[in-house]
């Protein structure tokens, strides 16, 4: 005879297993239909991240505008100002939500693991890419990714379009 009150334990130690391993592979980026990314040889798969958008209309983070391109390429002040505080806002709303998560399961984390997963990683809240069009100069894409240190981005990738050795021959 099995005992049901051991199997339910069982199939909750399973159910918080594939919930802590779930990553997600193969998540499209969402591309602004206004920005040519770069092309790229070499390449990562990138993980979920915050994006910053720069084209040459807006700077977006998101999906929300929060500067425009002509005010950051004019502007003397290398910070700006509206992404930092937009980012800053988006970190503590992850991490919020993280800690919500956290509160919920954690004892049960706790009884089916031994050491934590590279997904409790508070910088995994933190990471950001940037999807820059190609065109757009230099010196405002330094801004932006001075704009991401300074408000405390663990990792910033670029998004890109990965060309094959193949079809450039």
């Amino acid at each position: 005879m099995l005992s049901l009150t051991a199997m339910v334990d069982m199939f909750t130690v399973v159910a918080v297993f594939l919930l802590q391993n779930y990553q997600t592979t193969g998540e499209v980026i969402e591309l602004s239909e206004n920005v040519s990314l770069p092309k790229a040889h070499a390449v990562r798969e990138l993980k979920p991240a915050h994006v910053v958008v720069v084209s040459h209309d807006n700077i977006i983070l998101d999906k929300d505008i929060v500067a425009s391109f002509a005010s950051v390429k004019e502007q003397q002040d290398w910070r700006i100002e509206p992404l930092a505080q937009k980012l800053t806002e988006k970190f503590k709303e992850s991490a919020d939500k993280r800690q919500a998560l956290a509160g919920r399961i954690q004892k049960a984390v706790d009884e089916t693991r031994a050491a934590p997963s590279p997904a409790d990683d508070p910088a995994n809240d933190r990471r950001v890419t940037v999807q820059a069009d190609k065109s757009v100069d230099f010196l405002t894409v330094k801004k932006v990714m001075l704009t991401l240190t300074e408000v405390g981005a663990s990792e910033i990738n670029f998004a890109v379009i990965k060309v094959d050795d193949k079809s450039t021959q």
